[in-house]
C-alpha cells in the first residue's frame, strides 16, 4: 500500500466525496428515476430486453432509448434486490470504469507509466460539473461513456499493433455505446481521421481503410439483429423515429443551436481560470513559458475529439446540457496536457505534492469519503415534498394499484417516477381507481373522502 501516490489516493477520496452528497441521498432527477424503474421492473421480469416496461399507465412499452445500459442496470437489481442503493452503486461503478478507462488511454496514447499528465486530467474532469450530477442521477450518458472509452482505447492500440483486431474489438464497444444511447456514441469514428490529420503517423490509405473497418465493424451486430430479430429492429426503429427524427423535426428545449458549446464553456470554468492564474504568474515573474509542440499536438487531438462529439448535437434544438457528457473525458485529456506543461514551469509547486504528509493526509481523505457515505445515506437530496408524500402514499395505497390525478399534475413526471420506484403504483387522469391524487384540490366526485395523512404537497382520496 505504500507504494500508492498520495495524489492517486486524494482523487479517489475526492471522487468519492464530491459525489457522496448528491449520489447516496434520496432522490434523482426525473430522467435517471425513470431508468431506474425501468431496470428494476425488467429484473423482476415486466417488459423484456426489447420492450421494457415503466407502469400500467406510462411508458408500457418504453422504446425511447436502446435498452443495453437499462439492462446492465437491472442486473443489480437481479443480484440485490429493490434497494434504492442498487442503481446508485451502479452509476458509482460506471465512474470507476471510466477513470480506469482515462487512465488506460493516456498510458497507451503517451506509450509511458501513468504520469502527471493522467491524474491532471482526471482532476479536471472531476471540476466539470456535469460529472458529479450525472453520476448522481443514474444516466445513461454514464454506461455509453465507458463504452466510448473503451471503444477508443482500443482504438488508439491499433495505431501500433495488432491493428485488426484492435479495431475489431475498438468496434465491438462502439457499439455497446450505441445500444446503451443511442447515435450519439457515433463521434469516434472520426477518431482515425483526427489522429491521421493532426500526427500524420498513418497514411491517408490507411486512415480511410481503418475509418471504414471501424464502422463495418460497429454496424454490422446492428445488421444481424436486423436480419435475425424483428423485435430488435422494431425496437430500434421506434427508438429512430421518436428519438432521432423527432428531436430534429419537432422537439425543441432550447432556443439557440449553441446552447450545447456555452455548456461546453461553463463545464471548463475552473480549469480556464487555472490557466489563466499561471499565465498571469508567469507574466509578473518574468518566466518564459515553452509549449511543447507534441503537447499541442496532443492537446488538439483530444480536442478535436470531445468538438466531435458536442457538435453534431447543435442539429437538433433539442439540447440538455449533459449530452456533452461523453465529451468530457476527452476534454480533459486535452485541458491534462495543456496544464501539465503550464505546471512543470513551476517545480516548487510540483514538489510540494510529493511531500512526506500528504500520505497521511490521503489515507484520511479517503476515510472522511467513506464516512460521508453512511452519513448521507438515504437522506433526502431534493424534491422534498414530494418524497415526504409519496413515502406517505405507499403506505396507505397497495402496491400494483392505479391512481387517479388532475390533469394539470399529471405531467409532473418525478412524481410518476416516485410511486412507481417506491410504491409501484401507476398514475393516471382517465383509467378508474379508487384513490384519487389532488394537488391543487381539482377532485369534484362526491364518491371520494379524504384520507386524513400528513402530506405537504398533496391531498389523497380514497372511494
Amino acid at each position: 500500500m505504500n507504494k500508492i501516490k498520495p495524489k492517486y489516493l486524494i482523487f479517489i477520496a475526492l471522487f468519492i466525496g464530491i459525489l457522496t452528497p448528491a449520489v447516496f441521498t434520496d432522490g434523482m432527477f426525473m430522467d435517471g428515476a425513470i431508468y431506474s424503474v425501468i431496470s428494476r421492473n425488467l429484473a423482476e421480469g415486466k417488459g423484456t430486453f426489447w420492450q421494457m416496461y415503466f407502469s400500467d399507465t406510462l411508458m408500457t412499452n418504453f422504446k425511447g432509448h436502446p435498452p443495453l445500459a437499462l439492462y446492465l442496470n437491472s442486473i443489480g437489481f437481479q443480484l440485490f434486490g429493490d434497494s434504492i442503493f442498487v442503481e446508485r452503486f451502479y452509476s458509482l461503478l460506471t465512474g470507476f470504469f471510466a477513470i480506469l478507462a482515462i487512465v488506460l488511454i493516456q498510458k497507451e496514447f503517451s506509450k509511458k507509466k501513468v504520469n502527471n499528465v493522467t491524474i491532471i486530467s482526471l482532476f479536471v474532469w472531476l471540476s466539470f460539473p456535469l460529472v458529479s450530477w450525472t453520476y448522481a442521477n443514474n444516466m445513461l450518458e454514464n454506461t455509453m461513456t465507458v463504452f466510448i472509452l473503451f471503444s477508443a482505447f482500443f482504438l488508439i492500440k491499433s495505431f501500433e499493433k495488432n491493428r485488426i483486431k484492435m479495431i475489431f474489438l475498438s468496434g465491438v464497444f462502439l457499439f455497446a455505446a450505441f445500444l446503451s444511447k443511442g447515435f450519439p456514441a457515433l463521434f469516434i469514428w472520426a477518431m482515425i481521421f483526427f489522429y491521421w490529420a493532426v500526427f500524420k503517423r498513418i497514411t491517408f490509405k490507411r486512415m480511410f481503410v481503418d475509418s471504414i473497418l471501424l464502422i463495418l465493424f460497429t454496424i454490422l451486430p446492428v445488421f444481424f439483429m436486423f436480419v435475425f430479430s424483428e423485435e430488435a429492429k422494431n425496437s430500434l426503429f421506434q427508438y429512430f423515429n421518436e428519438q432521432v427524427i423527432g428531436s430534429i423535426q419537432n422537439a425543441r428545449t432550447v432556443n439557440s443551436r449553441f446552447f450545447i458549446l456555452g455548456s461546453m464553456l461553463k463545464e471548463m470554468i475552473v480549469p480556464v481560470v487555472l490557466i489563466t492564474s499561471l499565465l498571469i504568474i508567469s507574466k509578473i515573474k518574468k518566466i518564459k513559458i515553452k509549449i511543447n509542440k507534441l503537447v499541442l499536438k496532443n492537446s488538439l487531438f483530444f480536442f478535436l475529439i470531445a468538438l466531435s462529439a458536442i457538435l453534431p448535437i447543435m442539429i437538433s434544438l433539442k439540447q440538455r446540457n449533459f449530452y456533452i457528457v461523453p465529451a468530457l473525458p476527452f476534454l480533459a485529456l486535452s485541458i491534462g496536457y495543456f496544464l501539465e506543461n503550464l505546471i512543470t514551469i513551476y517545480p516548487n509547486f510540483v514538489s510540494f505534492f510529493k511531500k512526506r504528509f500528504f500520505l497521511p493526509f490521503s489515507y484520511g481523505l479517503l476515510v472522511v469519503s467513506i464516512v460521508m457515505v453512511f452519513i448521507f445515506a438515504g437522506k433526502p437530496g431534493r424534491d422534498f415534498e414530494v418524497l415526504h408524500d409519496v413515502y406517505k402514499i405507499v403506505k396507505v395505497v397497495p402496491e400494483h394499484e392505479n391512481i387517479l390525478i388532475c390533469k394539470e399534475t399529471y405531467s409532473n413526471w418525478s412524481l410518476h417516477a416516485y410511486l412507481q420506484r417506491y410504491g409501484k403504483i401507476s398514475i393516471s387522469n382517465k383509467t378508474e381507481s379508487d384513490y384519487f391524487l389532488s394537488e391543487k384540490h381539482c377532485l369534484s366526485d362526491s364518491a371520494f373522502q379524504k384520507i386524513d395523512i400528513d402530506l405537504q404537497r398533496f391531498t389523497l382520496y380514497k372511494k
